[in-house]
C-alpha cells in the first residue's frame, strides 16, 4: 500500500462479467433471458448492460444500465397526463432511506429536488413523475410505476431530453428501490433514473420524458414488435441546471505529471449536487491513459484537512474525463490539491494484439502476461481464448480487456469477428491478494485460418496499472 489513503480500500472479491464486445442484439437477448429467469425465482440481482454486465446479489436495489438505441422504444402520444391532485404517492413518501446514491439522498433531505407529481396512464400502465433535480452535469428523475393490469410488467426503456437534445444513454441507469424489477398485478415500484448531461449541449427547460413498458410474457420479452410495448411521452418544464446561482467555478489550468504523462486539470465545478473535476489528457502523451488510480481531492486550512475519495468517472472521449465527487466545500479552505497513486495506461503504439492462428501463438501484445488458447473443437475453429493473470494489479479499480469487433489480416484486408457463440469476458479480482484474472474469448470465424497470417486486433481497453504517487496544487489563498 502506497499511502494511508489507499488503506481505506476494503478487502473484497469481485466477479465482473463484462459484455463490452457483444453485439447489441445479443445484449438485448441476454437481458430478456435474465428477466425471464428472474420470474422463476424471488432472488434479486444487479444487472448492467452497455460497457459490461455485472451480476451480484443485492437486498434492495436492482440496477439497470440503459442500452443505447433500444429496439423496444416506441413513441406514442395517446395517453392521459394529469396533475398531482389524484396522485397515489408524493415526493414526501419516496423511500429515500433505500437510496445508495449519496448525492440524490442529500438533495432529497435538503429539499433540493423539485416536486413534479404528474400522472400518466395508458393501457393499464401508470407512471407518476414525483420529482427531479439537475445541476447542468447530472440529472435525476424520481418516479413510480403502477401496474393496473392483471399480469406482471417491467420497465423497458426511459429517456430524457431538453429542448430536443437527448441526455446521453451511456452511463445512464435505473435504480429500482422496491420490488425485483418485475411489478405484480395491482402493485407499484419506485425508480430513480440518473444520467450525465453534456455541458456542450444547449439544453433548454422544454423537457420530455419517454417511458416504455411491457408485460413479462415470453412473447413480449423475446419480440421487438411494437405491439407488445406501451410507450408514453411526458412533456414538462424542467430547468437543466437548477443551481446556476449557487455553483462555484474555477479554472486552475494546472498540470499533473504521472509516469511522465501530462494530465491537465481544466476546471473545478462545485454545485449542491456534486463536485466535478474536468481533466484532459495531453495529446503529446506517449501512453493512452484510461484511469487515474484512486484520485483524491484534498482541501487544507492550517492543520485542518478534508479529503474526497472514490469519484465516479465520466469519459467524454479518449482525452477528456470528469471526476465526480460528492458535494463539498473544499474550495472554501485555504488550498486545494489533486493527488493520485498512479494511472492505468498503455503505450499508444502497443494498442494491438497480433496472433498467428496456424502457429497458435501471440506475435505481439500490450504486455508479456497475455496468453492464448485455441479451441480444439471443430465447431470452435477460429475461436481463441485470451487469458491474463496480473499480480500487484491495483485490483479494486481494475477493468477487463476490450477489443475491436473487427481485425485485419497480413495483407491489410479488414474482417468482422464472427457472431457465433458471441464473445464472453470474465474479470475476477481479489483486493485482498491484489490480483486480477481476465479471460476473454474472440471468434475470428472458421475461415480465418485461411487468411494471410498474422491477424491484428486493435485494443480499446487494457489494464496496466502504473503506480506513481503524484499531486498538484489547484487552488490557493
Amino acid at each position: 500500500m502506497l499511502d494511508k489513503e489507499y488503506e481505506l480500500m476494503k478487502d473484497s472479491t469481485v466477479l465482473n462479467e463484462k459484455a463490452n464486445s457483444l453485439p447489441e442484439s445479443k445484449l438485448s437477448a441476454a437481458v430478456r433471458e435474465g428477466m425471464e429467469q428472474g420470474r422463476k425465482r424471488e432472488r434479486r440481482r444487479m444487472y448492467s448492460v452497455g460497457m459490461g454486465t455485472l451480476a451480484t446479489l443485492t437486498a434492495m436495489v436492482l440496477l439497470l444500465v440503459i442500452v443505447n438505441r433500444s429496439p423496444f422504444t416506441e413513441i406514442q402520444d395517446r395517453h392521459v397526463q394529469t396533475s398531482s391532485i389524484s396522485s397515489v404517492n408524493s415526493l414526501e413518501l419516496f423511500p429515500s432511506e433505500l437510496l445508495r446514491d449519496s448525492s440524490l439522498k442529500k438533495a432529497l433531505e435538503g429539499g433540493l429536488v423539485k416536486p413534479i407529481n404528474l400522472i400518466t396512464e395508458k393501457n393499464g400502465y401508470g407512471v407518476e413523475l414525483l420529482g427531479a433535480v439537475t445541476d447542468g452535469r447530472k440529472a435525476y428523475v424520481v418516479f413510480n410505476v403502477i401496474n393496473n393490469k392483471e399480469v406482471d410488467i417491467i420497465l423497458r426503456d426511459f429517456s430524457l431530453e431538453f429542448g430536443g437534445y437527448l441526455a446521453p444513454s451511456f452511463g445512464a441507469r435505473f435504480d429500482i428501490l422496491s420490488g425485483s424489477g418485475q411489478i405484480s398485478a395491482g402493485q407499484s415500484s419506485y425508480y430513480v433514473y440518473s444520467t450525465d448531461l453534456l455541458p456542450s449541449d444547449p439544453y433548454t427547460n422544454d423537457a420530455k420524458i419517454r417511458i416504455s413498458l411491457s408485460d413479462t410474457s415470453t412473447q413480449a420479452l423475446n419480440s421487438t414488435s411494437k405491439k407488445y410495448v406501451t410507450s408514453m411521452d411526458i412533456s414538462l418544464q424542467l430547468e437543466p441546471n437548477m443551481f446556476k446561482d449557487k455553483e462555484r467555478v474555477y479554472s486552475p489550468n494546472r498540470t499533473l505529471k504521472v509516469d511522465g504523462q501530462k494530465i491537465n486539470v481544466r476546471q473545478l465545478l462545485f454545485t449542491p449536487l456534486n463536485t466535478y473535476a474536468d481533466l484532459e489528457y495531453d495529446q503529446t502523451n506517449e501512453k493512452q491513459i484510461y484511469k487515474l488510480l484512486n484520485p483524491v481531492l484534498i482541501g487544507k486550512r492550517g492543520e485542518h484537512v478534508e479529503k474526497l475519495y472514490y469519484p465516479q468517472s465520466t469519459l467524454r472521449d479518449d482525452s477528456k474525463v470528469t471526476l465526480v465527487y460528492k458535494s463539498s466545500q473544499l474550495d472554501q479552505l485555504g488550498t486545494l490539491s489533486l493527488k493520485t497513486f498512479g494511472i492505468a495506461a498503455v503505450n499508444k503504439d502497443k494498442l494491438r494484439i497480433v496472433v498467428d492462428l496456424n502457429k497458435k501463438q501471440i506475435v505481439e501484445a500490450p504486455d508479456d502476461y497475455l496468453q492464448m488458447v485455441i479451441s480444439d473443437q471443430q465447431s470452435g475453429v477460429g475461436e481463441v481464448h485470451f487469458q491474463r493473470k496480473l499480480e500487484n494489479a491495483h485490483a479494486a479499480e481494475s477493468f477487463g480487456m476490450w477489443l475491436e469487433d473487427s481485425f485485419t489480416d497480413a495483407s491489410g484486408v479488414k474482417h468482422s469477428r464472427s457472431s457465433e457463440g458471441f464473445g464472453q469476458s470474465v474479470l475476477a479480482t481479489s483486493v485482498k491478494d491484489d490480483t486480477m484474472e481476465d479471460s476473454t474469448s474472440y471468434n475470428f470465424g472458421k475461415e480465418a485460418v485461411n487468411y494471410p497470417q498474422p491477424l491484428t486486433i486493435k485494443v480499446k481497453q487494457y489494464w496496466i496499472p502504473i503506480k506513481d504517487t503524484q499531486a498538484v496544487e489547484l487552488l490557493s489563498e
